[in-house]
């Protein structure tokens, strides 16, 4: 009787109130039918409610699900057999289930309204007690794109595996959301849902804000001391011409006029089955390399000792193709062609040589073996085969989450070379974000090359032990961890700070430490700058590195 609240004795009989308190009852839940009707009574007039009460519950049945199996609702509903059925408490109790399937399982069930249409369709209940459910998970209407101005709409439909008319599944969007962010086209992916005329089917519509990440560097640097000029010029366009081919060229030409050149094209998409495509020719050069093993030389005074400088220049072409094993998994298989040139250009002297009154050095330097014996030029063709797992996710374009993992195996000399070895190498990379502006990742790295070659693997510089110069030190194996706390300055867009611990080795004896601050910007048209100031337990002063884009 505590539900009646409008209608008032001794007050003239309003019909609005009487409405009122007849739907009160009917929302207590527990009745079929509220009848409210007038009686004469002591002069006046009583109201009388007839109501006809729900049977009492015998057993449940659950229709129309498809993904959710009927014993997966059964624990949310409260009411148990032999209660009076209570519509308004089944109603909360979907509402609960709703929430948990779609937080757990990705599945969504219509929005209930509550309204007399919607329970007719939705309940059943007979005069024996049996409550039928009629359930159902909501399904995908349309996929609609928007904000594409330079990517062609293939491009980002191509890697969604939601389908129209399927059941709609927020697991699947999530992964279909981060697949495409893993293309680092976009600087934000909204996804969104939106009701339809038809009863259980949503639209979803994919926000996109594309980025400026076309970048050109041009640069000019001069030395006095040599009188000439370094300059560099480059370009890299990872969706060329909206089609998500990513294409690069890099020309540099150093004091000692030497030419780098770089030139890459990737296919992300070749055929129906996803098959990669990777294309790469380049001529690089290392200067003033030493020979990391090799006998000391005499000079013309046998007491003096000496050792040479040479240049090392790389020219080839490499070819990729890759295809996907499962949904994040690829298998990649790698065709190389290189042309490695020994260049010897000085002798140079033992800090301990001493030479006699009038003696040039230069009249001290080996005449055997001649500095151009060590000249040298061969083939050093590979084919290779590797594996990887990305499960990185992304905030705009930054890596917030998730991990890789890569492994491989190259097989030099198998297509022709001087040298048959092999040279394997694996790699993990994670990341962690306790806040929502802060991140912590790590890699770890290894390598290790079996068979006889002059080949080594380095550890020093920008790319990988920071603190050190490039080849500080290189053996048959290394092994390398950085550590990097990452912090996006929220106030200054495209800002990052950035600590970091680099620690490898060669030869699981001597270990390299480096540590340091850095910063990170992104630049329209040069993408991200990464600078960074490390030191090493050998040198008081930083070492500073300068390169495009993060590390790992």
């Amino acid at each position: 009787m505590r539900v009646i609240s409008n209608i008032r004795l001794g007050e003239p009989l309003n019909q609005y109130a009487v409405q009122q308190d007849q739907q009160a009852i009917m929302n207590l839940g527990y009745f079929t039918i509220v009848e409210p009707y007038a009686e004469e009574f002591l002069g006046g007039l009583k109201v009388v409610f007839r109501v006809v009460e729900n049977p009492k519950i015998k057993e449940y049945k659950i229709e129309g699900l498809e993904r959710i199996e009927p014993e997966e609702v059964l624990p949310f509903l409260t009411q148990k057999p032999g209660e009076v059925f209570n519509y308004v408490k089944l109603m909360n109790d979907l509402v609960m289930a709703q929430q948990y399937f779609n937080e757990h399982k990705g599945l969504i069930t219509p929005p209930l309204r509550g309204d007399a249409a919607e329970l007719n369709n939705l309940i059943e209940i007979d005069q024996e007690g049996t409550v039928v459910l009629h359930l159902y998970e909501a399904r995908l209407g349309k996929i609609i794109y928007k904000g594409l101005e330079k990517t062609k709409v293939d491009v980002v439909a191509r890697e969604m595996t939601l389908q129209e008319g399927e059941i709609f599944d927020l697991n699947i969007l999530r992964e279909d959301t981060q697949r495409l962010a893993r293309l680092e086209l976009f600087e934000g992916i909204s996804p969104s849902l939106q009701p339809t005329s038809k009863p259980g089917v949503m639209d979803l519509v994919m926000e996109f804000k594309e980025g400026e990440n076309r970048n050109i560097v041009l640069g000019v640097t001069y030395t006095p001391v040599d009188n000439k000029l370094l300059g560099n010029i480059g370009i890299t366009d990872p969706n060329l011409l909206g089609l998500g081919q990513r294409i690069s060229f890099n020309m540099e030409m150093n004091p000692n006029d030497v030419f780098n050149l770089n030139f890459e094209f990737t296919e992300p998409w070749l055929d129906e089955k996803q098959t990669s495509l990777g294309f790469k020719l380049y001529s690089n050069h290392l200067l003033s390399l030493r020979p990391d093993e090799g006998p000391i030389y005499q000079g013309q005074d046998p007491l003096n000792k000496y050792t040479y400088e040479f240049n090392e220049r790389r020219t080839g072409l490499n070819l990729t193709l890759g295809r996907p094993i499962t949904r994040d998994l690829r298998v990649h298989t790698t065709f190389q062609m290189e042309r490695v040139t020994i260049d010897p250009q000085a002798w140079v002297a033992d800090k301990n040589n001493k030479y006699g009154e009038g003696v040039k050095k230069e009249n001290d330097y080996p005449s055997v073996p001649s500095l151009s014996s060590f000249k040298d030029e061969y083939w050093d063709n590979s084919l290779g085969a590797g594996l990887r797992y990305n499960k990185l996710l992304y905030t705009g374009l930054y890596t917030t989450g998730g991990y890789s993992a890569d492994f491989g195996v190259d097989f030099h000399g198998i297509l022709g070379g001087k040298h048959d070895y092999q040279k394997l190498y694996a790699e993990f990379k994670q990341f962690y974000s306790p806040l929502p502006n802060t991140t912590f990742g790590y890699r770890v790295m290894g390598g290790k090359i079996l068979g006889e070659t002059p080949d080594k693997l380095y550890l020093g510089g920008e790319l990988t032990l920071r603190g050190y110069d490039v080849r500080h030190i290189g053996d048959e194996q290394r092994l390398l961890a950085n550590v990097e706390l990452r912090q996006r300055i929220p106030n200054i867009e495209n800002l990052e700070a950035v600590l970091f611990y680099d620690v490898g080795t060669v030869d699981l004896d001597q270990y390299y430490h480096s540590y340091g601050i850095g910063f990170r910007y992104n630049v329209p048209f040069l993408g991200q700058l990464r600078f960074d100031f490390a030191w090493n337990p050998e040198s008081d002063s930083p070492k500073f590195n300068f390169f495009f884009g993060e590390m790992f």
